[in-house]
């Protein structure tokens, strides 16, 4: 029974995610924001970062990011897509990939922030999908994040801090907090290059120092590439046939309904032919470049 709860919960928060994009997006039309494709943002996402199983609250996570990075767009906000790969990287690593809020463990055990306020009675050990602690960095939340109906500072994160375990409040706290450096003073901008790369490695001093550093900017670099991908932009992909392993060959399985274990065999061939057959292509059953477009525009809408 509590699975099947879980399931329900994390289907309705897809649906909503779903449904706060497509109204983002209408109030973005005009605008000169690239529009995020979202089925190929999952889609590639999906492949790399998930291993082709991802769940209904991971991809409600990433919609989620997607919705309110495109609501601060709309603001007026400059949040480029770097920015949000990088803290979509951090919430990947510091969930350990549920994309959940989580709560600090121990809650704050050790730290004078895992003590009650005694002007408020509250704690404000770590919450969030970047744990967010400390009563200065809760009033700050309270300060810039905007409720359902997008009106800020009405969400009091200090009298009622477990608000910040809300997943629409989770996501605005990572990326303002991230942007403007409440967590080690380090911020996203201090990592933006002149010529419009990102240092994604040195940029988890934003969080915790040196930590894992290597290991998230490769997270950051799948979530960047699939965020370009689903903007239009061409990505670099590998030609890939009978015996090819790899993430390519799980978002080729998983476009054309199969099982996704990133192997190239008769199954996947055989679809890919088809595929191509279908589209009037060479039926060579080997992806290339004319096929990872049509690939594209069939089932990403690309």
């Amino acid at each position: 029974m509590g699975n099947f709860m879980q399931t329900q919960q994390a289907n309705a928060l897809l649906d909503t995610a779903k449904a706060n994009i497509e109204k983002a997006q209408r109030l973005i039309q005009g605008r000169t924001t690239p529009h995020i494709n979202t089925k190929a943002m999952l889609g590639r996402t999906n492949a790399t970062l998930f291993e082709g199983q991802m769940n209904s609250a991971q991809r409600a996570c990433v919609l989620g990011f997607m919705f309110v990075h495109a609501m601060f767009v709309m603001l007026g906000m400059t949040v480029p897509l770097q920015y949000l790969a990088y803290v979509l990287a951090t919430t990947y690593h510091e969930t350990g990939r549920t994309m959940k809020p989580i709560e600090e463990w121990g809650k704050g055990q050790g730290h004078s922030y895992g003590e009650p306020d005694p002007n408020t009675g509250q704690t404000y050990y770590g919450r969030g999908y970047v744990q967010l602690t400390w009563l200065a960095n809760y009033a700050k939340a309270k300060a810039v994040v905007y409720s359902r109906n997008w009106q800020q500072g009405v969400i009091d994160f200090v009298n009622a801090p477990e608000l910040a375990l809300n997943p629409f409040y989770a996501a605005q706290i990572a990326i303002s907090g991230m942007m403007a450096g409440w967590f080690t003073g380090k911020k996203l901008s201090d990592y933006l290059q002149l010529d419009g790369s990102f240092d994604y490695q040195g940029a988890r001093a934003i969080i915790n120092g040196k930590d894992k550093a290597e290991q998230i900017a490769a997270y950051a670099i799948a979530f960047e590439t699939a965020l370009y991908l689903a903007i239009g932009t061409d990505i670099e992909r590998s030609v890939i046939q009978r015996g090819s392993t790899g993430d390519d060959v799980r978002e080729l399985q998983l476009g054309l309904g199969l099982n996704p274990d990133g192997k190239f065999g008769n199954a996947t061939q055989t679809a890919l032919i088809h595929f191509q057959q279908q589209h009037e292509l060479n039926p060579d059953g080997i992806c290339g470049s004319s096929t990872w477009t049509a690939f594209e525009k069939e089932i990403y809408g690309l």
